[in-house]
This record gives C-alpha cells, structure tokens and sequence, in this order.
C-alpha cells in the first residue's frame, strides 16, 4: 500500500501511538499501585497483630510475676490461698474495654473474670463469648488462638507457693480490624483516584512527547520531489533532534542523488542535442554525389563519436555513487605512473618527462587513477603543441607538510585542507607548458561541461566531462582534484589522495606494532 493510500484513510484510535503510551504508563502505575496497596494492608495487618501479641504477653507476664511472688501485702495472713491470690491480682487490674482476665485455680477449677462491662452490657464479649473463654481456662491444653477472627487469647499457667494457676488474657480486636479495614478502603481509593490522575498526566505528556515528531511528520508531508530543499525541525528531546538529524541526512542523500539524476538527464539531453541536430541535418540534406556523401558521411561518424564518448563520460559520472565504482588492490605506485607514460606519448609528440619519487605500495584502484592521468596528460596534449614538455610526477607527502609548496605555484598557492594535512597521502600532478589557466576558474573547470581554460592547440573541442570525472574519481578515493598556474608557465594539475597501505599479507614477518601507513616508503620532490 502506498503512503499516500494509508495517509488517506482514516486512523484507528486504538493505533495512536499517545494512546499506547498513555495505556502503558497507566498499567504500569497500577501494578504499582496494587503492590502499594496489597503491602500497605499487610502491614497494617502485621501491625495489628503485634501490638495484640505484645498485650497479650504483657498482661501474662504480670500475672506470672505476682503468682510466682505469692504475697498478699493488704492481708495478715502468711499462707493465702490460690483464689486470694488470683482475686488479689485482678482487684489491681483496670483492663480496657477490649480485654478479658479469666483467672482460673487449677485443683478447685474456681474462676475469677474481669471485664469492664457487665455480662448483659458488654457488646464484646456477651455471655456466649466469655462461657468459652472460661472453658479454655479450665480444659484448654493450647497456649494461644482466636475465636470467630476476632477474639486473640493468650493462657499462662504459674506454679504459684498456693498451687497451680492459669490466667486466659483474651483481646477482642474487631475495632482495630475495622480500622484496619477503613484506612485500607482509603488506601484503594486513593489508589484509583491516583492512577485516573496518572492517565490524564500520561494522556497530557505523551502529548507534549508527540509534538515534536508530529512537526517531524508534518514538515515531511510537505516535502516532494517538486522542492527536497525543505528539512523537518530539530528541537525537542535528544532522541527526537536524532531522529530529525537522521531524517534531514537521509533527506540530504535522497536530494543529492535526485539532484545527480536530474542534472544527468539535463546534461545527457543538453550536450545529446547537438550531435543529434547535426546527424539530422546532414541526413536531410544528403547530397547526391559521392564525394559529398562521404564527406556528410564522415561528419556524422565524427559526431556519432562524440556522441558516444559523451554517453560514456556521462555513465562513467552517473556510477560514481555506486559501491562497485572502485575496486581497490594493491598497486605499486611507480609502476603506475610508468605505465602512464608508456600509453600516453605514442599518442602525441610531446617531451615526457616523468618523476616517480614515490616508491613501495598502496591500496588504491590503478585503472582508475590511471584514467584520471590519462585525461590529465589528454588534457595537457590538447594545449600544447609538438617537442613541449609535459611533466607526470607522483610523490608522497607526510602528515604536517603542506600538500603543494609556495614556490611551485604562480599566484594563489592551494589551500591544504585540514583533514587532509593529519594523514600521509599521495600526491599525482601532471605539468604542461600550456597558456595557464584564466584566472578565477581554477575550480570551476572541474565541473561539468566547462570548457573555458582557452583557446585549444589542435583546435577541437572537448566535452567538458573529462576534468569533472577526474574530481569523481579521487573524491572516491577520499582525496580531491584541483589546479593551478605553475611559477614558470604553464598549468598544473593535482590528485591527492590519502596513503592506504595495503594489510600486510600472511607470513611476510611484519613486526608487530609496526605502523602499516608506513609501509609505502616515501619521496620527496
């Protein structure tokens, strides 16, 4: 489905990325707010429970204590019995409305209990109540246990000087149970209202979060193919100004590869034109006889030919991008330009002087370094004349030196670039004895179908592709092309490129840390 089509149709609610967000944020905040809860109850419960623990123990301690003492200070007699004692204890007590003391004497199973409330006005332990609380004190064989969830028993027996006793200490704690549960009603209130304001916060932040990558999606929506000039904002959150950076990057590579497209089929249709007017002229007016049939004829080829290294120029340009346009190996540098010369002066009558200074090997693609000093040493034919000479050099420059030297160079010396001075390259130049180069095009001559150095020698002219794919060819290599007016006459031309040094082959004893840039050697000129 295309983008337009899906941009189009209406969007389901339940795919928006806010409501997704939102819903997460949202179930997150109530798992929290579960656990919160379910460990607050607990607590609560826990609490409860100890602190009824802790009376329960105390309340045995005490009785434990005065019946192991078996005195009786408000009487005179030295010998009291098991029921004075425990009569005695729980005449000092005042428990609270939640407490029951059964003091029970072992041997004559006489009970003493003592609440605040009377039987018939004590809504906590009515008479059924304290019947089995009575019973555990004379049957019981347990020490602790809860009746109807509510009722918490504790039973100490003490051999007091007397006899045997037991105290059964029971705690009714349904208040504090239902107190328990009212604080956790208000915690699971609190919980839902709590996750109702994180929805909304999560709806109203998600919102703000979005914003930036809807102006992303809006600014891209206006982009097309009429204007790739446009870019989306890059504000917000990190992430957000990456994925804008990114975006305009790719919208960068997508302008330069359509710029590259159109400007292909501009100059194709533009410089096609020509030949093919002339092809067709000539067709039209085909003359008769032979002699001008041939003379038509050989004008159609001538421009059929040029036609055609104009076609080739043009793939040759359009493949630039492409991955398989280099297709490096290592190359002895000196054989190189060896083999430059070798092609080049059984083409034209010129005094070739080559100067090979730099020596050893370097990973670089030889047919296409040797196709950029061919149109070098074309371009140097073209103006110059029979016995002039032309100069192929090649040198390597180490890292700090500056790329051309001041004295070389007639005028403006070229800039040495900053990136390029931190790193060994290799430098190619070829030298002519030609008219120079007119003043301010040294740049511009190495751009598509600029053809203004001047008057040509042999009087023909060229396609102005040839010094624009030399520029390809070492930018493909991570260098660059340039040019400019030799001190003595002439032009010079230039491709720099870094020093690549082949990795060292298997076995060949390279000692280790040995730093494989320096493997090329190197000259100076």
């Amino acid at each position: 489905m295309s983008p337009a089509l899906r941009r189009s149709q209406p969007a389901r609610w339940w795919h928006s990325a806010r409501l997704r967000i939102t819903v997460s944020i949202t179930l997150v905040t109530a798992a929290v707010f579960a656990a919160m809860v379910v460990f607050m109850i607990q607590l609560l419960d826990l609490s409860t429970e100890r602190v009824t623990d802790s009376r329960l123990n105390r309340e045995a301690a005490d009785f434990s204590t005065f019946m192991s003492a078996g005195i009786l200070p408000s009487f005179e007699s030295d010998d009291p019995t098991v029921e004075q004692l425990i009569r005695a204890y729980l005449a000092q007590q005042y428990p609270s409305s939640e407490i029951l003391l059964v003091g029970t004497a072992n041997e004559s199973g006489t009970q003493f209990t003592l609440s605040r409330y009377g039987p018939d006005e004590d809504r906590l332990f009515p008479p059924a109540m304290r019947s089995r609380i009575q019973r555990i004190g004379l049957s019981s064989a347990e020490d602790s246990g809860v009746i109807d969830d509510a009722v918490r028993w504790r039973k100490a027996t003490v051999e007091s000087p007397a006899g045997p006793a037991n105290i059964v200490v029971a705690i009714n704690d349904r208040g504090t149970q239902d107190e328990a549960r009212r604080v956790g009603g208000f915690l699971r209130w609190a919980a839902a209202g709590g996750m109702v304001v994180s929805a909304l916060l999560a709806w109203w932040i998600a919102g703000r979060m979005l914003v930036p990558v809807r102006r992303i999606r809006e600014a891209a929506e206006t982009i097309s193919a009429a204007d790739l000039s446009r870019r989306v904002p890059s504000d917000g959150p990190d992430e957000i100004v990456s994925l804008a950076d990114t975006v305009n990057d790719m919208l960068e590579r997508v302008e330069d590869a359509y710029r590259t497209q159109r400007e292909f089929l501009d100059d194709a249709g533009h410089e096609l034109r020509t030949p093919l007017t002339v092809v067709q002229g000539n067709l039209d007016l085909m003359p008769e006889d032979p002699e001008g049939r041939a003379e038509t004829t050989r004008l159609m080829q001538d421009e059929l030919s040029r036609m055609t290294r104009i076609v080739e120029d043009l793939l040759t340009l359009a493949r630039a991008d492409r991955p398989d346009f280099l297709r490096t190996a290592a190359t002895d540098v000196t054989e190189l330009v060896l083999d430059v010369e070798a092609k080049i002066e059984v083409v034209a009558d010129r005094d070739w002087r080559v100067l090979p200074y730099a020596e050893g090997l370097a990973r670089l693609d030889q047919h296409r370094i040797t196709q950029a000093l061919m149109q070098f040493c074309s371009n140097a034919v073209r103006f110059t004349g029979p016995g002039d000479t032309i100069e192929i050099g090649c040198r390597v420059i180490e890292s700090g030196d500056p790329t051309i030297a001041a004295e070389l160079v007639s005028g403006a010396v070229p800039e040495t670039q900053k990136r390029e001075s931190y790193r060994r390259r290799l430098l190619w130049w070829v030298r002519d004895r030609g008219p120079g180069i007119p003043p301010g095009e040294e740049e511009s001559i190495f751009e598509r179908f600029h053809t203004a150095r001047g008057q040509l020698r042999d009087g023909r002219g060229g396609t102005g592709l040839g010094l624009a794919i030399v520029s390809t060819i070492a930018k493909a290599h991570g260098g660059r092309a340039f040019a400019f007016n030799a001190a003595g006459g002439g032009a010079t031309f230039c491709i720099v490129i870094p020093f690549v040094a082949p990795p060292p082959e298997k076995g060949s004893g390279t000692p280790a840390g040995t730093d494989p840039s320096d493997a090329g050697g190197s000259g100076t000129r």
